[in-house]
């Protein structure tokens, strides 16, 4: 007995020295990759937050709107400036493709083309048109529906901002309330950074194919040459700096909502199991999960409604984009192992987002599935509850059970666990497949 007691204190001591370490190493990982304590100050968490609206102002997706309860008309430098970037973009999509008609050097000359010379242009241009594509499809979906006030539940974020991040602004309990905003303030301040290095790879691609091409030979010993080849260059480059960006800031938006909604239902799910301790619960307490429960399913619903559409060409067309980051970077665009691993890794994480996004989605949604066997069993003991209460606590639980509780992809399939597993083989598949026929594609040009 005495020595299982010495080994209990010796046990203990070890867990108490490992733990101050364990936390030590937590809070270095935290501090390098700038995650906010959970009771950071309100200017500063405003600060960010600010910022964060301001850089999608610039790029022609948000509008501030808080009182807002109708869309409102966008202003006429938005429309204009909107309208401009999809031009430049379908400019840039159409001169691509023509492109693939001609061997004519000084006719890809005059069109502009930076591909002629390279060992591998037929395939870059066709992956260039595919990516080009799919971020301006992005936009213009994203930027239309902006527009059109599928972002009027931002007005929450504005409403925070305001009156602070409380459990009466937000209707859900403090600490889900300080974790939203903890991560909602770590994103934010990510935005700036990560676009900017996105679309400087990119940028960085396209200045050295411009410079290493056959053309910009061609165009510097002709003045007319040149004057067409600077302006489909400066076309294409107006696409590229606003494509990446705004595609990362609508994704970070993305992830502030599904974090909302995550922290909304274990908020309303923490109660939930509060009053499963009782065996009976009295009238008033099961009316106010009743409405809580309601109320936090009519709010899910609307800002499902609001981002399916928003999902689904992310979900779709970003993807694609991940995809063509990887290829180039198997072609071996820069010729330096160095820049094509981190071209590749790139892609890797813009898949991962993704991905991300959807299991985070998934996790918001769990808790709700959950709570139908509990609002079953509160049911089951509170059988004799007046008849009021009891058709809504039915309508709940019919409501709960519906298949269409959950964050949809469009119309197609919601954001869960099973979803996630398709994406990712997919995603598999066509890179494993395009991989074993881009040789070909080289080789035969």
């Amino acid at each position: 007995m005495l020595t299982v007691a010495v080994l209990k204190i010796r046990l203990s001591k070890k867990k108490v020295i490992k733990e101050p370490k364990r936390n030590k190493i937590f809070d270095l990982f935290y501090r390098i990759i700038g995650w906010p304590q959970i009771d950071v100050e309100h200017s500063k968490a405003v600060e960010a937050i600010k910022r964060f609206m301001f850089f999608g102002k610039i790029l022609l997706v948000y509008q501030p709107h808080p009182n807002a309860v109708h869309p409102i008309a966008p202003t006429r430098w938005f429309t204009y400036l909107s309208l401009t970037i999809d031009l430049c973009t379908l400019i840039t999509v159409i001169r691509l493709i023509f492109c693939f008609f001609t061997d004519n050097l000084l006719t890809l000359a005059y069109m502009g083309d930076i591909f002629v010379g390279i060992r591998n242009a037929y395939a870059l241009r066709m992956l260039s048109v595919c990516a080009i594509a799919c971020l301006g499809a992005f936009r213009a979906i994203s930027c239309y529906l902006a527009r059109n006030g599928s972002l009027d539940w931002t007005k929450v974020i504005d409403k925070a901002m305001i009156n602070g991040w409380k459990p009466e602004v937000l209707n859900m309990k403090e600490l889900y309330c300080l974790k939203w905003r903890q991560i909602s303030v770590f994103i934010t301040r990510q935005v700036v950074g990560a676009s900017l290095v996105i679309a400087s790879v990119w940028l960085t691609c396209y200045v050295y194919l411009t410079v290493n091409c056959k053309t910009v030979y061609m165009a510097l010993q002709n003045p007319t040459i040149l004057g067409f080849f600077a302006f489909w260059q400066v076309i294409a480059l107006i696409a590229m700096i606003w494509l990446v960006p705004q595609a990362a800031w609508i994704g970070v938006l993305y992830v502030i909502v599904t974090s909302y909604v995550l922290n909304k239902s274990n908020s309303v799910y923490s109660d939930l199991q509060t009053s499963l301790k009782w065996r009976y619960i009295p009238s008033l307490v099961l009316r106010k999960l009743c409405n809580q429960n309601i109320l936090f399913l009519n709010e899910f619903d609307s800002i499902n409604r609001f981002t399916r559409y928003i999902s689904y060409a992310a979900y779709n067309l970003i993807s694609v984009v991940g995809q063509v980051a990887i290829f180039y970077s198997y072609l071996g665009l820069f010729g330096m192992p160095l820049a094509d691993r981190g071209l590749g890794l790139i892609g890797f994480n813009t898949i991962f987002q993704i991905g991300f996004s959807s299991y985070l989605a998934a996790k918001s949604v769990a808790k709700i599935g959950l709570s139908y066997s509990h609002y079953h069993r509160i049911y089951q003991n509170n059988i004799n509850i007046e008849p009021r209460l009891k058709l809504k606590l039915l309508g709940n639980l019919d409501r709960l059970s519906s298949p269409f509780v959950g964050f949809w992809v469009g119309e197609s399939f919601a954001m869960d666990n099973y979803s996630f597993i398709q994406y990712v083989f997919e995603t598999g598949s066509n890179m494993m497949l395009i991989i074993v026929t881009m040789s070909n594609l080289i080789w035969k040009n």
